[in-house]
């Protein structure tokens, strides 16, 4: 790949983290208080099973209509209603995962949850002091999560998270692309005997198929559009100082090999269509507008700071708030 960028974490890894994290270890009273937030709405279990696809995938993955029992702890059923509906409360990008893989790891944690549970009730701590201070905390933090998001709700308008969409194009238009294809060879010879061959009027297309080792060959080298900050600093320069329809006289040489580009197009990079870029243009209105009323609460409730000492303090902005995802 041109630009180098780091590979992510396996899925499943992420899924396993994820699942996992679900059941705080007893004494962690962090992943507990975590744990007694509000949750995302889940589906009612009957729902869950009427919305089951009647087949995901062939053969033994398939997955039929119903709700049938997927574990059993004594006498006590669990329906695959309940692990579906464990699984909406994952990270979305875990909710990613083939059901086929996902489903034993999240069948697996509602088990260990309700085992768990099982033998947190049959010690009759709901009086217990630890408890009740846990119970207490994870209560105002509830309080407030739910305050600040009314709050919030009410702060943020659809003509706000438009106005952050109009600022977001107007960027996006400074940023110019470029759409270019390119041979890649692993040494400087070849890449003169492509430009050789060009120069003699062979067609770009064929000599990618002829020598580029390059995995894109299949796609006649098209590398698409491109910012210059995609791509690696050598690559980037040659291929911006083209113009449309010109090719590099001179072997472009990075960490992958040798390259002949060849510019396709130039443009300035478009904007998202709004509908693809709501949800993350929201969260960034959410939050600058809960920093702007943390600000404004301050002001009004004549906020001091003072240092170590107790001595007063040059004025300093706040620090950062972040939102509390709900």
């Amino acid at each position: 790949m041109m630009s180098g960028k780091q590979t992510a974490p396996a899925v499943t890894d992420m899924a396993a983290n994820a699942v996992q994290a679900e059941a705080p270890a007893a004494g962690d009273s962090t992943k507990a208080e975590a744990a007694a937030e509000p949750a995302q709405a889940e589906a009612p279990q009957d729902q869950a099973a009427a919305d089951t696809p009647k087949v995901i995938g062939e053969g033994d993955s398939a997955i039929e209509v119903g709700n049938p029992v997927v574990a059993k702890i004594g006498d006590v059923q669990i329906t695959r209603s309940e692990v579906l509906d464990f699984i909406t409360t994952l990270p979305e990008q875990v909710r990613q995962m083939p059901l086929q893989n996902l489903f034993p790891m999240a069948r697996d944690q509602v088990i260990t949850n309700k085992l768990i549970a099982d033998k947190a009730v049959k010690a009759n701590l709901d009086s217990d002091p630890e408890v009740q201070k846990m119970l207490d905390t994870a209560k105002s933090q509830i309080v407030r999560g739910v305050y600040v998001d009314r709050e919030i709700k009410a702060a943020v308008s659809e003509d706000d998270i438009k106005k952050a969409y109009d600022e977001l194009s107007a960027e996006l238009s400074k940023v110019e692309e470029t759409r270019a294809r390119h041979i890649l060879v692993d040494s400087e010879e070849k890449a003169r005997e492509v430009i050789g061959k060009l120069e003699g009027g062979a067609k770009f297309e064929d000599l990618v198929k002829e020598y580029s080792s390059d995995p894109n060959k299949s796609n006649d080298g098209d590398l698409g559009y491109f910012a210059k900050a995609d791509m690696v600093p050598e690559f980037a320069e040659a291929a911006f100082a083209l113009g449309v329809g010109q090719y590099t006289k001179d072997p472009v040489k990075t960490q992958f090999g040798f390259h002949v580009i060849k510019a396709e197009d130039r443009r300035a990079r478009p904007a998202p269509k709004f509908e693809d870029v709501r949800p993350q243009l929201e969260s960034a209105v959410r939050q600058r507008k809960l920093v702007e009323m943390i600000k404004a609460w301050q002001v009004e409730a004549k906020v001091e700071r003072f240092d170590i000492n107790g001595k007063t303090e040059a004025a300093v902005a706040p620090a950062p708030v972040e939102e509390k995802k709900q």
